[in-house]
C-alpha cells in the first residue's frame, strides 16, 4: 500500500501538482472555445469597421488551430494511454 509514490513499481499517486495541471487544462480549452464562439456571434451579429474586422479575422485566424489541437487532445484515440 505504501509503495504508490515509489518510481520503481511504476505507480505513482497523483499529487497536487498533477491535478491542478489537468484542471487548467480544461480551463484553458474552455476559456478558447468561449472567446471563438464569442468571435464568430460578433462577426455574424454585429456591423463591424473595417479596421476592427481586420483583428477579429486574425484572432480567428489564430484560434482556429488552436481549437484543432484541443479537439485532438481531448478526442484523438492514439493519445489515450494504454489501461494496465
Amino acid at each position: 500500500m505504501g509503495d504508490f509514490g515509489d518510481p520503481r513499481h511504476g505507480r505513482c499517486a497523483v499529487t497536487f501538482a498533477t491535478r491542478n495541471i489537468g484542471a487548467a487544462r480544461i480551463g484553458i480549452a474552455l476559456i478558447v472555445l468561449v472567446l471563438y464562439g464569442l468571435a464568430i456571434a460578433i462577426l455574424v451579429n454585429i456591423e463591424i469597421p473595417q479596421a476592427n474586422k481586420d483583428v477579429l479575422m486574425l484572432l480567428l485566424g489564430n484560434l482556429g488551430p488552436l481549437l484543432g489541437s484541443i479537439g485532438s487532445h481531448y478526442f484523438n484515440s492514439h493519445s489515450k494511454r494504454a489501461a494496465p
